[in-house]
């Protein structure tokens, strides 16, 4: 495995290449686009991505650890497979990132700070996000299954689809009028 350190890439463009075998630690990438890439048996540890785009990558044994993600736009990324093992944490920080057609599965949120964030069309599925942050989020048809969002704070969040029945709810927090979209799992009709 070839192994990069320190190195920061800008304005770089990555298309339907194959990257393979490679290790990434502390690197910065500044602006740079990877679509439709295919990224095999890679390891970017606390690497920080500024303004870059993401779309359509095919991964296979590759394993993100602590990334930093800053006014990025994320298409299509399934999460948990970027991990290996049950305590890696894909994701250190991200911050005013676009992400869409994303898939989150059994993956540790506990105290993370979402806010700012648009995450639309995408799911989180038996995550624990307890005490997390998603306010001002835009999160427009994304759906939380089975997920722990015990004591998270959804103030100022809109779009969300989280049935009250199958996540843990207890000490959320949620703002009117969005909290009204809760009760729609009850089969109940609310009128003016």
């Amino acid at each position: 495995m070839k192994n990069f350190s320190g190195i920061e890439y800008e304005n770089k463009v990555y298309e339907q290449i194959n990257l393979f075998d490679l290790e990434f630690e502390d690197c910065v990438f500044k602006n740079c686009k990877f679509s439709e890439c295919n990224i095999i048996n890679c390891i970017f540890s606390d690497c920080k991505f500024i303004g870059c785009t993401f779309v359509e990558l095919v991964t296979k044994n590759v394993n993100v650890l602590f990334a930093d993600f800053d006014s990025c736009t994320i298409i299509g990324v399934k999460w948990h497979e970027l991990q290996k093992g049950s305590i890696s944490f894909p994701i250190g920080k991200l911050k005013d990132c676009y992400l869409k057609y994303n898939q989150f599965d059994r993956l540790n949120f506990k105290k993370f700070d979402f806010k700012n964030s648009s995450i639309v069309d995408s799911t989180f599925a038996r995550c624990d996000l307890s005490e997390s942050s998603f306010k001002n989020c835009d999160l427009k048809s994304t759906d939380f299954i089975e997920c722990n969002i015990t004591k998270s704070d959804f103030r100022g969040a809109k779009g969300y689809n989280i049935d009250i029945m199958k996540n843990n709810t207890k000490g959320a927090k949620f703002s009117y009028p969005e909290a009204v979209s809760l009760l729609k799992y009850f089969n109940i009709v609310i009128e003016k």
